[in-house]
């Protein structure tokens, strides 16, 4: 049984790799990807990562790990695509490349089910110091669990909210947003203040209201994910909630006003913001033309820095402001969440201590120190740990936490960009489609109606409609009773 179905998660990957090359534009060999790969040394443990905040915090307290523990990291840093093919080549080579692994949510439900990470279930049931009571059960829901096990630990957790220029809003006589969800802080109450900044000037600075994130085809989703989830949109006829049925619903009222509210956001945006990536949306706020946009919660200290992880002061670092994300008039308020998590490579040969390094990165210890890791200007606060928003000391160097622990407590990652096997395939055409939308005069029905139709063609061929497959009830409900249950 269990040979079998490695034949058949092996065949799985390479069609999928295909897949992703014919759409990528681009061939690439999985097992490439450990060529020239150096063996691990002896007592050590390798660690695979992308270059997200987190990383450069924890490359600086890995010395003090060493020290501790006697065990080199050898710790390295690979782009998105390249470090998913190194896993997959290890899968397929049956080597032992790295030990441990940080993990997009978006791959955990792939890497589980193909067998490429280990479950942590048991090995969180038998530890008593990780102490997973800790943890925003919101943010292990999310970005951890795939049907009823935990695969990950989180690492850097991220939200959405809002940041504005404080001093602009005073000057012009405009009221701030708030700090706490309001029944009265709602997206059509966000464009409205939007559209007063329109034409503005200030410090000899022509301002545009907002900015968004245009590239295609994952930043965009991003960014248009939490704005369709906020009002109420869903992907499916039924997930993450029990029966499983991937009946495409892209299409209605609901997802039209997304569309069109997103396109007006693009005309309050700078012209060249169709072509922003993460970062480069992120990080326009900095250079003090911007008055007010959301964004992932990362985003609330590296706009402190002139440039990406730059260490140099932003002419925006002590004039801006934290708010809430504005909600819908007629929907329960659903927050994107995102970020990285850390597990273990199933082909390691040091599962304990790949086990072990994952409970020191994911501390409330150590994601302190990471915290208040001085160099680069502070920036770090992307925690997954309900304890570390109540700490003084943290709350005096990031003082927008409170806010950011609130979207936090509403955040389901599952809704917004649901983590179901192929969600890359939908992601590209439904972000090439928004791309072209944003500067076109297409119907958005319309355009809706060519998405919905090929996510069905897809889902059908990768055999999720009808599906048939054991499902879940993924719910948040769910995953606080398995919380519990491995706390105990």
């Amino acid at each position: 049984m269990k040979a079998h179905r490695l034949a058949v998660s092996r065949r799985t990957l390479i069609k999928s790799l295909s897949a992703s090359a014919v759409l990528g534009g681009t061939l690439f060999s999985p097992l490439a990807a450990l060529a020239n790969v150096p063996p691990k040394a002896k007592n050590s443990i390798r660690v695979l990562s992308v270059e997200d905040p987190f990383y450069f915090a924890m490359r600086a307290m890995i010395p003090e790990y060493e020290k501790q523990t006697g065990i080199k990291v050898e710790l390295e840093s690979l782009s998105y695509d390249a470090l998913q093919a190194r896993l997959a080549g290890a899968f397929l080579a049956k080597t032992s490349d790295a030990d441990v692994i940080t993990v997009d949510q978006m791959w955990l439900g792939q890497y589980l089910d193909n067998g490429w990470i280990t479950p942590l279930n048991d090995k969180l049931a038998q530890d008593k110091e990780i102490d997973l009571a800790d943890f925003i059960p919101e943010a292990l829901y999310s970005t951890n669990i795939w049907k009823g096990q935990i695969g990950t630990l989180p690492v850097a957790a991220y939200a959405q909210g809002v940041m504005y220029r404080k001093d602009v809003f005073s000057s012009l006589g405009i009221t701030a947003p708030p700090e706490n969800t309001r029944d009265d802080w709602t997206w059509d109450a966000y464009m409205r203040t939007l559209q007063s900044l329109k034409g503005k000037t200030f410090d000899n600075k022509t301002l545009f209201p907002t900015v968004i994130c245009g590239s295609q085809p994952s930043p965009i989703i991003h960014m248009f994910s939490q704005l369709s989830a906020s009002f109420g949109a869903n992907w499916f006829a039924s997930y993450p909630q029990a029966p499983w049925n991937f009946q495409p619903t892209m299409t209605g009222a609901v997802w039209e006003k997304a569309v069109d509210y997103y396109r007006q956001l693009y005309q309050l945006s700078p012209k060249e913001s169709i072509n922003y990536v993460w970062f480069d949306a992120g990080t326009r706020f900095a250079q003090g033309d911007i008055a007010m946009y959301y964004w992932w919660s990362p985003y609330f200290y590296l706009v402190k820095n002139a440039g990406y992880m730059t260490g140099k002061k932003s002419i925006v670092a002590d004039r801006y402001g934290v708010a809430a994300l504005p909600r819908a008039s007629d929907a329960p308020q659903r927050i994107s969440m995102g970020g990285w998590s850390l597990g273990i490579a199933s082909t390691s040969d040091n599962q304990q201590g790949a086990f072990d390094f994952i409970k020191w990165a994911t501390s409330k210890a150590t994601q302190k120190k990471m915290a208040l890791w001085p160099d680069l200007n502070y920036q770090f606060s992307d925690f997954a740990r309900q304890s570390l928003y109540q700490d003084e000391e943290l709350q005096r160097v990031y003082p927008y936490l409170p806010v950011q622990y609130n979207m936090m407590k509403q955040g389901n990652g599952k809704v917004s960009r649901p983590p179901v096997p192929g969600y890359s395939a939908l992601e590209n055409m439904f972000g090439m489609t928004l791309n072209q939308l944003l500067i076109s005069q297409d119907s958005a029905a319309d355009a809706l109606g060519r998405i919905n139709g090929m996510f069905e063609s897809v889902l059908k061929g990768n055999r999720l409609i009808p599906y048939t497959k054991q499902d879940y009830n993924d719910t948040l409900d769910e995953a606080k009773k398995l919380i519990t249950h491995l706390s105990s």
